[in-house]
């Protein structure tokens, strides 16, 4: 085997041509990786070149033909190969080949172990793990991480000691990567832990979890952000086990994680993975939870973390600690009883949206509409003390706050329709107004803001009308139709769909009352049902095809007979899209045409059927399959 191209093909992979790359790739592959050869070659390079990134590079590829060549290799070869892999690890001073290393050792003793071969491994790993050199321990501790993953039923007969020596390398006095190396170790010893038979070790366990506390405080303490990561993972990891690992500490680690919620010292990751903990906590283990009693503390500590959403708007989707606590209002509603929840939140935002900070008025409303979803029995009972508080933030001078409000009437409507659409001669005034109000400063330094505005208080409307009866929903038609339909042509695609949207559902609730806005209504919309170019405008056509169909229910057969066939084609092309909204959306609409057209629906059902076959002979895996 020539080593000197064998090195020099190695060297290519790392550069940045893709070309390169490829050849050297498929000249490895062809010509080299087929020999055990090449395996003795790669582990040499490993323990012996100069360049760390070029050992890295031979651990990763040697551990890749481990399984494929080891047992080819000469045994005479293999107990120095072994010795030079162990040592060359310990002393190993770049963090990545170490760990890359680290795995090579793991993949041969799953070999070897398994074939009664590498016996004085366990001994050499309990020794390096319990050195006086630091450097030592953690890669001694590393290796058993590795093994674990890979093996971890080795450790079942030893699963005293290994405990033991975790209880003390956990503990580390001088090096931070050995006490998290240890956490990660714990996270798969769980795994092969029988909590019924072996209470011993189960204790020893539980022992481990303040130790474990004192490791995450300490990387958020130093700003270690990839630390602090790996360390949630484990606590996040040990949610999904067994109850038990958890129990003794439960409360305490609840606790532990609230305070780095609310803790506006340390970074905004952190913070976030702490409240994305307390949700997995709540949702999985909820009655440890409602036992605790902790229901009121979780939902008034998210509250004043929603105070710090700040400028950025509610719509935004980066992962930041105010967002991440609407989440928990969201989950702790859904699972805990309104009494540790809704009863305290709504004691709480009284004060909030009285306050004069502008961000506790948003945060009150904010707050309120993430609880309705999971408690609406209480929250309809609790509504004449909820309107009042409503109407007062809808004529709030903050764009944002209005913006909020609107977002909670939404909410509200969505979950309570019918009672809140009995309040629609307060609240259908309150959001033209903000309608109105927001078009005319549209184009005003303000202008972001007031869009929102535009687009809160079209869904606002598009939740409220189907709560009202055929009647009531008659006497708005006239005044809410001619402000939305100008914005079906609106440059922002999201305040397309929500006008076009709104539209739907008023006339799905006033039926023959939008007749005089029909034909106007078709014309425009007429031209979305065939848009295909972008998401965006897939997306458009899904809102637009929805929306038809509410409307050809509200005229009725006759009227709408002359957008039936260009509607249904549309319908059936839209399944070959690759867009699952839009499959849902065709599903949907063929259903409300056969309701609307009864046997004069008969000339459409040849590719109705075919396409609902095709549908169900789909793969599970499939998003066309998915219809909810």
């Amino acid at each position: 085997m020539d080593e000197q191209q064998f090195v020099g093909l190695l060297e290519s992979l790392m550069q940045p041509d893709t070309d390169r790359v490829k050849a050297a790739t498929a000249t490895l592959n062809k010509t080299y990786y087929s020999n055990p050869a090449s395996l003795t070659a790669l582990l040499h390079i490993l323990v012996s070149h100069q360049s760390p990134n070029l050992r890295q590079l031979a651990a990763i590829e040697s551990r890749k033909l481990v399984k494929k060549h080891w047992l080819d290799l000469l045994n005479d070869q293999k107990p120095q190969i072994r010795e030079q892999l162990l040592q060359s690890t310990l002393n190993e001073d770049q963090s990545l080949a170490r760990h890359s290393k680290a795995r090579v050792i793991a993949s041969i003793a799953q070999i070897d172990l398994a074939d009664g071969q590498w016996s004085d491994l366990p001994d050499f790993l309990q020794k390096a793990s319990t050195s006086q050199t630091a450097s030592h321990r953690e890669v001694g501790v590393y290796i058993i991480y590795t093994l674990l993953e890979t093996m971890p039923d080795m450790f079942q007969e030893n699963m005293g000691a290994m405990l033991q020596l975790f209880t003390q390398t956990i503990q580390d006095p001088e090096n931070a990567e050995v006490r998290i190396n240890t956490m990660l170790a714990l996270s798969e010893i769980c795994m092969v832990l029988d909590t019924d038979e072996d209470p011993q070790s189960l204790k020893a366990f539980q022992n481990t979890i303040p130790h474990m506390v004192r490791v995450l405080q300490q990387a958020v303490d130093d700003g270690e952000e990839d630390r602090a990561m790996q360390a949630f993972e484990v606590f996040n990891k040990l949610l999904s086990y067994e109850s038990a690992f958890l129990n003794a500490h439960f409360g305490d680690l609840m606790q532990f994680m609230m305070q780095l919620a609310a803790n506006t010292n340390i970074d905004d990751d952190s913070r976030s993975q702490a409240l994305s903990f307390l949700m997995q906590a709540v949702r999985y283990r909820k009655l440890k939870v409602q036992g605790l009693r902790i229901g009121e503390q979780l939902t008034t500590t998210s509250l004043q973390i929603v105070t710090e959403l700040g400028e950025l708007s509610a719509e935004d989707e980066d992962i930041t600690p105010a967002r991440s606590a609407l989440g928990l209002l969201d989950i702790l509603s859904e699972n805990l009883p309104p009494s540790q929840v809704a009863v305290p939140l709504l004691r709480a935002i009284g004060p909030f949206v009285q306050n004069p900070n502008a961000d506790y008025r948003r945060a009150g409303i904010l707050a309120l509409g993430m609880c309705v979803e999971g408690a609406p029995d209480f929250i309809s009972t609790q509504l004449a003390e909820i309107l009042p508080m409503v109407l007062h933030l809808l004529e709030d001078p903050e764009v944002r706050v209005r913006s909020a409000a609107l977002n909670g009437v939404a909410r509200l409507a969505d979950d309570l329709a019918e009672e809140m659409g009995k309040e629609h001669a307060r609240l259908i005034p309150a959001l033209v107004k903000n309608f109105d109000l927001a078009m005319q400063q549209l184009n005003g330094p303000a202008g972001d803001e007031n869009l929102a505005i535009i687009k809160q208080s079209c869904m606002a409307i598009d939740s409220l009308i189907e709560g009202l009866d055929k009647e009531d929903a008659s006497k708005y038609v006239g005044e809410l139709v001619p402000r939305l339909s100008p914005l079906f042509q609106h440059p922002d695609v999201k305040v397309q769909i929500s006008a076009i949207g709104a539209t739907g559902s008023i006339a799905s609730a006033s039926e023959e009352a939008f007749m005089p806005y029909f034909e106007g209504t078709m014309q425009t919309l007429g031209q979305f049902v065939s848009l295909k170019d972008s998401e965006d405008e897939l997306e458009l056509r899904g809102v637009v095809c929805d929306s038809l169909g509410k409307i050809a229910s509200a005229v009725g057969a006759d009227a709408f007979q002359p957008y039936v066939t260009p509607l249904m084609q549309a319908s059936e092309e839209a399944l070959h899209l690759d867009h699952p909204r839009l499959r849902e959306t065709s599903y949907i609409l063929w259903s409300t045409m056969s309701k609307v057209y009864d046997d004069k629906f008969a000339p459409y059902l040849a590719g109705v059927v075919k396409g609902l076959i095709e549908c169900l002979q789909q793969d599970e895996s499939e998003d066309g399959v998915t219809l909810g």
